[in-house]
């Protein structure tokens, strides 16, 4: 079993929809582990208004999967120069995404426990303009008292 290395975990997601831009941010501690030659992130999430999600982020060299459960269901692939098909489920349906993304960019430490993941996508929702997204991930080993 891989080690499992507390960290701070600070997402930014910068969105842009028919001229309005908007910013989101989680700041959330969780555990960063390895696998094989990916990279998972996992970590909680409480949504105003919604409850309780939890996060996976799984990464590769030139790619990203977010993975949601909880409160949101979502699953989505992030691929450098591809499009990728994902879902979004809530409440009130399940619906398809796609990613469009044409931004990626990844620096760790040397150690692999903290690091930063930049990258940026055009999003559409059953078939129809989302907005543009452009994500920031910075992790940072949590100090253990």
């Amino acid at each position: 079993m891989a080690d499992k290395i507390p960290v701070a975990v600070k997402m930014t997601t910068n969105i842009s929809q028919q001229g309005e831009k908007s910013q989101v941010g989680i700041e959330a501690t969780g555990e960063l582990f390895q696998k094989q030659e990916l990279t998972y992130i996992r970590f909680k999430e409480d949504l105003e208004d919604i409850g309780e999600v939890s996060t996976v982020l799984k990464v590769g060299k030139q790619e990203v999967t977010v993975i949601r459960s909880g409160a949101v269901d979502m699953k989505q692939r992030y691929v450098y120069g591809k499009r990728t098909e994902g879902s979004y489920a809530t409440p009130y349906g399940t619906f398809r995404t796609e990613a469009d993304t044409d931004q990626m960019a990844m620096i760790w430490s040397d150690s692999g426990r903290t690091g930063r993941i930049q990258f940026g996508y055009d999003l559409t929702l059953q078939g129809a303009v989302a907005g543009r997204y452009d994500v920031t991930i910075s992790i940072e080993e949590a100090k253990v008292t």
